[in-house]
């Protein structure tokens, strides 16, 4: 494995944050097949739930996975919260081992896009909410920075 910089969490999504997991759940709005742990995710139909964030969403975090309830927890890192199950979202600064929708190389500028997932910033503006910690060839995960969702 090619040197990334910084050694990755062995057994979670998430690393360096400085806060704790809020503890909520998935809301009946969600698309379970999203759920996935390192996707993005905005409030649902109440404060307590959550769901998927679209491109034009204002995250709230985004779901971990090591320090989820073990009455929910799900089998492997790939696999789906379902919709009811409590989740662990984890926001502020910090890195994760998020969705991208195309490839991307270190340090480039991220923004949301559909299903909770984050993709190149076309313009180096204001706005981005992550910069990519470890490059990538295709779509799929990689370790980023979320400067404060």
């Amino acid at each position: 494995m090619a040197n990334i910089g910084f050694k990755p969490a062995a057994n979670d999504v998430v690393q360096a944050f400085a806060r704790d997991p809020e503890q909520l759940m998935v809301g009946a709005n969600a698309t379970a097949a999203e759920m996935l742990p390192g996707i993005a995710v905005v409030f649902d139909a109440n404060d307590g739930e959550v769901k998927e964030c679209g491109a034009a969403g204002e995250a709230i975090g985004v779901l971990g996975y090591a320090r989820a309830n073990p009455n929910f927890k799900p089998a492997t890192q790939l696999t789906a919260y379902a919709i009811g199950d409590s989740v662990p979202v984890y926001n502020g600064p910090g890195r994760v081992n998020a969705y991208l929708t195309e490839t991307v190389v270190k340090g480039e500028r991220l923004i949301l896009a559909a299903n909770g997932k984050f993709s190149k910033q076309a313009a180096a503006i204001d706005g981005h909410v992550a910069t990519a910690a470890q490059s990538r060839t295709d779509a799929g995960r990689a370790w980023i920075n979320l400067t404060g969702v």
